[in-house]
């Protein structure tokens, strides 16, 4: 598996400290790798296959401690020629021990964080090597089989396999059926060499993958007098697709993360699901939905970037065409779920759906179990290829039910939404710390706060203004207008930080210039309130809320702006009142509760 994420500088695995002695045996081997791959030159050199080495020492010594070293059915790794030292190799075993105080299912997934903490950083964050917890990975599974999977029949590919996270657990139920249970061993094998399949572009953690199965299916094979032979296929995903036609009743997995160039042969091939930039976790999505069976299920645990944002309406129209989402977890916590990773993730269950409707779960992930809360059954737009409104937490549940029958938008209202045009580094020679001719402010997001321009920079206060050349006037805003921040996090107070640009301001400078993290609002044609007031009602706590619920990244993109549901004229006019006569601190109160009552958490 790959998935480029964002990384926090905790390198410890995302479950906790229920496998404290394996996270202290798993430290102390990291430091012992470090220092040998730091003195070794070749072994320096070969991080990779340092790193591989050792791991398949973990791998072999857990083997014969659960196999009580029967090594019939065991394949060793033969991918590289370095030797890890004696250190190394006697704190292999000892991770073995804590390793096998586990199940075969967690073993493998720490095996895997290990490799992967193991592997240079660079490699890692290429590859997009971040693996997925057992708890998560079980999870996934009970939504499938909640849609109406059946593990005595279903057929299963995991497209990016990584170590085996999701065949593992997969082999686990299809063993326990009831009709799989009563079958010799030889007819067990089969089922799942014949009914599961994966795909991996890392050759070791293919590797990986085979071995953890096999280990699962030990004793069957010990009975069988034969070893397990589950299709797991070296190589990428992506032209494998092309030569491969077999469909599944679940394709499910982690796929990879992150931007890709594809050839112009794939951008072809995936076309129908693309618009700008090429996202691997998209793209695999795609291809999914070409190895499902028509009547079979797509279970993936992606960023929730896909669920807003103009990147992805192309794949979201896709999706509602072709495999409608049926069940969305959201993952309440972006940190210490993953390995070293800092990503808003869900789990989602693509299918069937004539309802039209997704059912939406809040997830806590606590040690080996999760906590999880309903939040409703909510519609999902039909609008092609726009954002999708749904909570991400219960108490937004009723809010977003409320915001979906409100019919304004800034269309109706006369705006039009757009990033700012300047993209700051093609013009590095026309930044001016002060004014002169044919000069003009330079908006920044640091200039833009809650309902205030402040144009007086910290960090940019060698670059407060732009020399405009000519033939760049489509740089220069000269009308009133909205300015929102581009990029806001989760964790912040505000997702949407907006103000209006003064008309004052304006006059004296001439226009303005706005850079490409700030968003611009501008009216087009006949507005149907100031940009005072849309400002003071995008920054409300209540329109901030259901934003939330359309984003599903730290970008505040223009497609998420146009889709937001906002009050209508009436609501604007006593806002547009209230902003006239109140004072400036009772002033706020008062459009909050006007604002706060069109969409009143009120169930129908």
């Amino acid at each position: 598996m790959r998935a480029t994420a964002q990384t926090s500088p905790d390198r410890s695995p995302g479950l906790s400290q229920t496998f404290a002695p394996w996270l202290e045996c798993r430290s102390r081997l990291i430091s012992a790798v470090e220092d040998w791959t730091s003195r070794d030159p070749q072994a320096g050199a070969r991080r990779e296959a340092a790193a591989q080495a050792v791991c398949a020492q973990v791998v072999k010594s857990t083997w014969d401690l659960l196999t009580d070293k029967d090594r019939r059915f065991f394949a060793p790794w033969r991918g590289n020629g370095v030797s890890p030292p004696l250190l190394a190799r006697r704190l292999a075993r000892e991770s073995a021990v804590a390793l096998g105080e586990l199940s075969v299912i967690e073993a493998s997934y720490l095996v895997g964080t290990l490799y992967t903490a193991l592997l240079p950083d660079q490699l890692r964050a290429a590859r997009g090597a971040y693996y997925t917890p057992p708890v998560l990975a079980e999870r996934l599974l009970d939504l499938a089989a909640a849609e109406g999977v059946d593990w005595s029949t279903a057929t299963a590919l995991d497209p990016a396999c990584g170590g085996g996270a999701f065949l593992a657990p997969l082999a686990h139920r299809i063993l326990n059926d009831h009709r799989v249970r009563c079958l010799w061993p030889e007819e067990r094998l089969g089922e799942l060499e014949t009914r599961l399949a994966g795909i991996e572009i890392d050759p070791f953690a293919a590797w990986l993958s085979r071995v953890f199965l096999q280990l699962l299916a030990f004793p069957i094979s010990r009975d069988a007098g034969r070893a397990l032979e589950v299709p797991v296929a070296v190589g990428d995903t992506l032209e494998i697709l092309t030569e491969d036609s077999r469909q599944y009743d679940l394709i499910i997995g982690n796929p990879p993360y992150g931007r890709v160039r594809l050839t112009d042969a794939q951008r072809r091939l995936f076309a129908r699901s693309l618009y700008g930039h090429a996202n691997l976790y998209g793209v695999f999505l795609d291809a999914a939905l070409r190895w499902r069976r028509p009547s079979g299920l797509v279970a993936f645990l992606t960023p929730t970037s896909f669920l807003g944002g103009q990147y992805f309406s192309r794949l979201r129209e896709l999706l509602l065409n072709e495999a409608p989402p049926l069940v969305i977890d959201v993952v309440e916590a972006r940190r210490g779920v993953f390995d070293s990773v800092l990503q808003e993730t869900c789990l989602t269950v693509f299918g069937p759906n004539d309802t039209r409707t997704t059912v939406v779960h809040h997830l806590k992930v606590n040690d080996r179990n999760v906590e999880t809360v309903r939040s409703g059954t909510f519609p999902i737009q039909r609008s092609p290829g726009a954002p999708w409104l749904l909570p991400r937490t219960p108490r937004q549940a009723s809010l977003i039910r409320q915001a979906a029958r409100a019919p304004t938008r800034l269309h109706h209202l006369g705006y039009k939404a757009s990033t700012g045009p300047l993209v700051w580094n093609r013009h590095k020679t026309q930044l001016r710390s002060r004014p002169s001719r044919n000069t003009f402010p330079l908006i920044w997001a640091e200039a833009v706060r809650p309902n205030e321009l402040r144009f007086e920079y910290r960090a940019r206060a060698s670059a407060p203004f732009l020399a405009v050349e000519k033939g760049q006037d489509h740089l220069i805003c000269r009308r009133p207008c909205v300015l929102v921040q581009r990029t806001t996090a989760k964790e912040q107070n505000r997702r949407l930080v907006a103000c209006a640009v003064p008309s004052e301001f304006l006059e004296e400078w001439g226009g303005i210039v706005v850079e490409n993290h700030v968003n611009l609002l501008r009216s087009v044609g006949a507005s149907a309130v100031s940009p005072e007031v849309l400002a003071a009602v995008l920054n409300t706590e209540t329109m901030d809320e259901i934003f939330r619920c359309l984003s599903g990244s730290v970008a505040v993109s223009a497609t998420e702006l146009h889709a937001l549901p906002l009050p209508g004229e009436e609501i604007l006019r006593q806002v547009e009142s209230t902003l006239r006569t109140a004072a400036k601190a009772p002033r706020a109160e008062a459009i909050e509760s006007i604002v706060a009552r069109v969409f009143a958490a009120v169930d129908s």
